[in-house]
């Protein structure tokens, strides 16, 4: 038979389970989506369920309304890294190599002819230690008997174009160029880099289907 000291401890009990369901269940409703604890009105903050927040500002052009949820709101950054954009010469003289890539702010690129910068040169006979130079490519001009010629060389008056050797067979075209140094310049040194130059080709005959043969090659 149950004792009363044993019955009391069995109500007190009953009554504690009974008292923290009550505030439990008064926790979550006080907690739910538009009811702050403090009783302050939905959507000003309050609470510890409508935090509000710091959001990215909705682009004017789109026409979307900003979210009324955040409290405060930034522009949405745009990350240009300036070493990844823009024009890179990678190595240098004949090795060299030009390679671009558009930044955002940019408009589209035009095409960039690689020989608008090859500096004009006329054969100068009369210089010393004269031997045969490749060129790098050629060019057939418009009018269809002449041809440019581009070479790699480097700064006068330790390199200059003395003159050049045209040989027109039926079925190529063989240039070669000969380059010296200019000894009337006296004793001088020059700075070691490479030049892209080029010079005019006049042919007897138009190229037509012949071949262009570097003659120094």
């Amino acid at each position: 038979m149950t004792s009363t000291r044993s019955r009391l401890s069995l109500l007190l009990a009953i009554a504690t389970l009974v008292v923290a369901g009550f505030l439990g269940s008064q926790g979550v409703s006080a907690g739910s989506p538009g009811t702050p604890l403090d009783g302050s009105e939905p959507g000003s903050g309050g609470g510890f369920d409508d935090m509000a927040g710091i959001c990215v500002a909705p682009d004017a052009a789109s026409g979307a309304a900003p979210d009324t949820d955040c409290a405060d709101m930034i522009d949405d950054p745009v990350v240009v890294d300036p070493g990844e954009c823009g024009e890179k010469v990678i190595g240098t003289g004949p090795d060299a190599a030009v390679s671009y890539a558009p930044c955002p702010s940019d408009e589209p690129p035009g095409v960039t002819d690689p020989d608008q910068d090859a500096k004009l040169v006329e054969p100068t006979p009369g210089m010393a230690d004269v031997r045969p130079h490749i060129f790098d490519h050629v060019v057939v001009n418009d009018d269809g008997s002449s041809v440019t010629v581009y070479f790699w060389s480097g700064v006068e008056p330790c390199y200059v174009l003395d003159h050049m050797d045209v040989d027109e067979g039926p079925g190529a075209v063989t240039i070669t160029l000969f380059e010296g140094h200019d000894t009337s310049a006296g004793d001088v040194a020059c700075i070691d880099i490479a030049l892209l130059k080029k010079v005019v080709v006049p042919l007897d005959a138009p190229v037509g289907d012949r071949r262009i043969v570097d003659g120094a090659a």
